[in-house]
Parts: structure tokens; sequence; C-alpha cells
């Protein structure tokens, strides 16, 4: 309290003390330990000193509901809703990433990202963040917020924080765990035929049991062979980390339903050794997980 006395002081010295016609020979100096700010005094409009945020004020409600295999839905409640604040999610190896690079602090990773992004733009990391801060009560679907499905039985963090515009925290930062659930297992009975090799993939015939969903796809097989060995030949771990690679790329193609005739499976290399991966599928996979191996047609 006794420094912001006497700067207030020597600020109403100065002020009443400058001329209008002298004001131009002052610079006002300030000192932010090894940074020294330099302000002619002509070009200060007011001066004036506002009581900082403190992060006590503002803190965070987080709840987690509707938790499936693959999606949930959150609400992120701040106990103040004027106040700016950062929210987002993540799994498990961000969380590594966070202990490892940022101390353990998920505003230093996010800082981070914002430098990084704020590279390209020609613009200041504060500028960047400015541009994901939210007030108020936020409710989201992370499937639609995200634009990517969860993974499933598998751990995540949802976090927030308060942040101001020059990018200095206004509250602790409050973090919710959650685990995605363990897919319902299904009794369908899958079996698949390979007809003809192509260069470009495989042509296959495919006969269930019932018309529950399963999932197809080509890798090649040093590439399933290598998570394999990494996983001690657990087929189970190696679909997930394969899965989880190509999460952003899923789509209807990867799924069919019932008996199928003729169904291409597409490789991107000729004379190659590959597995087709085939498993039952709901949000992670609900039967045995297949792999049937074939040799693309050289060209």
């Amino acid at each position: 309290m006794n420094k912001y006395l006497s700067l207030t002081i020597l600020l109403l010295f100065f002020v009443l003390g400058a001329t209008a016609q002298d004001s131009h020979k002052y610079v006002m100096k300030i000192q932010k330990k090894d940074t020294l700010l330099s302000i002619p005094v002509s070009q200060i409009d007011s001066i004036y000193f506002v009581e900082q945020t403190t992060q006590d004020s503002l803190t965070f409600d987080i709840n987690v509901s509707n938790i499936t295999s693959d999606d949930a839905n959150i609400v992120i409640t701040p106990s103040n809703d004027d106040i700016p604040y950062y929210y987002s999610i993540s799994d498990s190896i961000g969380k590594d990433n966070r202990d490892k690079n940022y101390n353990g602090s998920w505003y230093d990773m996010e800082v981070g990202w914002w430098s990084y992004l704020a590279q390209f733009y020609s613009i200041t990391w504060q500028e960047v963040m400015q541009n994901f801060l939210v007030t108020g009560q936020h409710t989201a679907n992370i499937e639609e917020d995200y634009g990517s499905t969860l993974m499933w039985n598998t751990p995540y963090y949802v976090y927030s924080f308060g942040i101001d515009n020059d990018g200095n925290l206004t509250s602790a930062i409050a973090e919710k765990e959650f685990r995605t659930a363990k897919p319902t297992p299904s009794d369908n009975n899958i079996t698949v035929a390979v007809k003809q090799e192509l260069s470009d993939g495989v042509l296959i015939d495919v006969t269930t049991t019932n018309n529950d969903t399963y999932f197809i796809d080509c890798q090649k097989k040093s590439y399933v062979d290598y998570y394999l060995n990494q996983y001690n030949g657990s087929k189970e771990q190696m679909f997930y980390q394969f899965y989880r690679s190509i999460l952003s790329q899923i789509n209807d193609q990867y799924f069919h339903n019932g008996n199928q005739t003729d169904l291409k499976a597409n490789a991107h290399t000729s004379d190659a050794d590959y597995y087709i991966i085939i498993c039952g599928f709901d949000g992670g996979p609900t039967t045995n997980i297949q792999l049937i191996p074939f040799h693309t047609a050289a060209q």
C-alpha cells in the first residue's frame, strides 16, 4: 500500500508541476524487474490505478455427463459470468506433454501453442488467445465442439482458467478428469474371403451373422507389425494406437453393416505386404480384431 501511495503522490506532484509547455521535455520511466519502459509525457492522456483481479475471485465448476465410449457432454460454470476464461480438453498424450515440457501447467502449454500460432500471423500470442476466450456458462457436446470423436476407455481432462487481455491468469486452473466407457461387445461373427488382390487394394466378400456395424481398413504389414511388437503382440493395443492416428480422418467409408460382395478395401502402395484390419465397432472394437494378410499386385 505504501508503494501505491508514494506513486500517487509522485504522479500528482509531476502532473501539477509540469506545465503543458514543458510536457514535451519529460519522459515517464516505469521499471519492472529487468524491463524499463519509457513513455513521453506528451503522449499520456491519463494515469490511474485499478485493482487487479485476484486468482481467488474466479472459480469453476466443471461437470461431465452422458459419457459414452466416444463422446461426452461438458458444462463449465464460472463463479463470475463477466470474467473471460479459456477452456479445453486433452487426453493423456497432451497431459504427458504438459508434464514433460511445460512444468505441469495447462496455462504454460496453451501459451506455447498460442505463441506458435502467433508467428504465422505476425501478431502476439495474446491476440491469438483472445479468439478463444468465452464468458458465462459454457455447455458443449465434445464431438460437436471439437469435430472429432473421443477414444474408448481413455482418460481425458477438461480444464479452464481465467485470463485477461494481457495474458495474465485471473484464476487458479480448474481440471476435471473423466474416462470414456468401454464399447459394448457384439456377438457378430465376421468372416472375410479375399477374392482379388489389386495394385491399389483388395476385393473381399464379407459374411456376418447380424447387422451390427463393423470397421474395415488396410494398412501396411510393417506398420501393423511395429505396433504389435511395441505392445507384445496385443491386437487391442495395436488397434487402439492405429485408430488414434487416423481419428481425424475417420468417415463412413470405414464402416459397414451386413454381408458385402466385392467390397474394395483400398491400399496406397503396389507390390507390398498389407493387412486387412476388420472388427465389429461401436465407439470402439466390439468383436475380435482380425488381421488378414494380402499382397498388392504389381503395376
